[in-house]
């Protein structure tokens, strides 16, 4: 590992300042279950690293029946996991943050360290894309924000300018009657990425959908909601003819790659079982 200049800033005002004086010299460290492996690995050599564990109230989870859940970027996964809130009225969010890796793992990686490394195998942006989840962008300018699905540009690449941080997530107070799942295919161990993974929101009003989110993960160059099996089942008549209809669009909609996990057409097999089953447990889910 290269040698580097390691500083703790005590404020995102701070940190934003030390990131725009070192630019592409400089990375961010806050759960370092990602930073450092890349470092150990020399994907990564920055020459300044700069830790956010010290920063002020950078770890906080609070919910407002009016506004919401806002996640400040530095709380943990098992912080997220274990919250009374998410638990209650975000109970996707719960299933799927339990599921991430393993305890070890949820004690040490932070929501934003995850979300900013970009990679398209992750579990967390898929169920907060499905939840319409918004994110806060802090730098010495000012601040920017972002609707989630728009965050991931490719493999490892998100809209992250220069400069920037990811300082809070919030997802927008749960509505009456949403119904979900979230299913991750494991092919070896829980500690594993999923082959495919899918996060899913529905709304009935009567035997209709009313709305509903679509969200997978590990398929394409990114995290992905697909938009257009969305619309098969929008405003229609649910039926399983339907829910069959929807699961073959969203296969279409995929990238996947063949690697140890899968071939790509197998994934996108994988596709339209979890889709189908995901919208069946949705269903029977009471909302």
């Amino acid at each position: 590992m290269v040698k580097f200049d390691y500083f703790e800033p005590e404020s995102i005002e701070e940190a934003c300042a030390l990131l725009e004086r070192h630019g592409d010299e400089a990375r961010l460290i806050a759960g370092g279950t990602a930073l450092l492996i890349w470092m150990r690995m020399k994907l990564l050599n920055p020459r300044v690293v700069i830790s956010l564990a010290k920063v002020a109230n950078f770890d906080y989870i609070r919910f407002d029946p009016r506004d919401g859940l806002k996640i400040s970027a530095g709380a943990l996964h098992r912080d997220i996991e274990l919250n009374p809130a998410v638990h209650e009225h975000y109970p996707l969010l719960y299933e799927t943050f339990r599921k991430v890796a393993q305890p070890r793992i949820r004690n040490m990686g932070t929501v934003g360290g995850n979300l900013c490394q970009g990679d398209p195998l992750t579990d967390p942006g898929a169920s907060l894309i499905a939840l319409d989840a918004e994110i806060t962008l802090t730098s010495s300018k000012g601040k920017r924000f972002l609707p989630l699905g728009k965050f991931f540009v490719d493999y490892y690449q998100t809209d992250l300018q220069p400069g920037e941080i990811l300082t809070e997530i919030r997802v927008p107070p749960s509505a009456n009657g949403v119904r979900w799942s979230h299913i991750k295919f494991l092919p070896r161990s829980q500690e594993d990425f999923a082959t495919v993974g899918v996060a899913l929101t529905l709304r009935l009003q009567g035997e209709r959908c009313d709305d509903i989110h679509l969200a997978l993960n590990s398929v394409a160059p990114t995290i992905l909601r697909a938009k257009q099996a969305e619309e098969i089942m929008r405003k229609q008549k649910v039926s399983d003819k339907l829910i069959y209809e929807m699961a073959e669009v969203a296969a279409t909609e995929v990238d996947p790659i063949d690697d140890n996990r899968g071939s790509a057409e197998y994934k996108r097999e994988m596709v339209k079982v979890l889709v189908r089953r995901a919208a069946q447990e949705a269903l029977q889910r009471l909302p």
